[in-house]
């Protein structure tokens, strides 16, 4: 579940670094507890945890990355939480991560939606507790941005313009990333796109912040615990928020695809 699309080597090259930190700790097996530190060095790079940070802004990125947990358990698309922390690795103060159940080849609406709500958790809980944000939220709200952007342009998701992709892309073969995008579309129908894209956004903001307003006492306990603990899992935020826990999802059987040769 948490690496999806991984080559033999990346593999090879995640066990070798959990060996390492089991090594470190005079360990005779690797276990789990490695390979996550292993899968987050790999992606996030390394914990940075010497860095000196003022209780004010742990608290504050404790809040932050508690609005991105907490709407996992009351959203209906989202994939579930996998762990929460505030720890500093890379340029990020902390992270948030969901791993999906199954693997998935394409996402619904609904999911979309949800995502977007998430990622814009952190900033609508800074100004529910702060009245305030910060710049935390900068790469949030270019994430949810560019996903509300390609459900009107590319997915057809908008309910005011309908199933039409708009904006031909141009993407050099060497270069491998996009330089230019052909408006093939008015100016009246550029602002229609504007305002499909706001209403993505502003729904999802308006949904996300009556979650965390509705829940804030757990937004709190939360956010306060990952100040003492760092980093919590889905096990331990669910008993904190005294939930359920999670019950594992059937797996459906695969459809085995045809032959084209017979």
């Amino acid at each position: 579940r948490a690496t999806p699309g991984t080559s033999g080597a990346d593999l090879a090259n995640l066990v070798n670094e959990a060996a390492l930190f089991a090594a470190r700790r005079n360990k005779t097996t690797v276990d789990m507890e490695d390979f996550e530190e292993a899968r987050d060095k790999v992606l996030l790079g390394v914990a940075r945890k010497s860095r000196v940070i003022l209780p004010k802004e742990k608290k504050m990125t404790a809040v932050h990355e508690s609005g991105h947990a907490l709407p996992h358990y009351y959203l209906q698309h989202t994939d579930p939480l996998h762990k929460v922390t505030v720890i500093p690795r890379g340029r990020a103060l902390g992270l948030s991560l969901s791993l999906p159940e199954t693997d998935s080849y394409s996402r619904s609406k609904g999911w979309l939606e949800d995502r977007i709500k998430i990622m814009l958790g952190g900033y609508a809980a800074e100004k529910l507790i702060y009245n305030d944000t910060s710049t935390g939220t900068k790469n949030d709200i270019e994430q949810a941005t560019e996903i509300a952007r390609k459900m009107v342009c590319e997915w057809g998701m908008s309910t005011e313009l309908g199933p039409i992709a708009y904006g031909q892309e141009d993407e050099p073969i060497f270069l491998g990333k996009e330089i230019a995008r052909h408006k093939d579309y008015s100016e009246e129908t550029a602002q229609r796109i504007d305002a499909a894209v706001r209403n993505i956004i502003a729904n999802a903001l308006e949904e996300v912040e009556k979650i965390l307003a509705g829940h804030k006492d757990q937004l709190l306990l939360l956010a306060e615990t990952l100040v003492e603990r760092e980093t919590l899992d889905d096990d331990e935020i669910r008993s904190l928020l005294g939930m359920p826990k999670r019950q594992p999802k059937q797996q459906e059987v695969p459809v085995k695809q045809a032959d084209p040769k017979n």
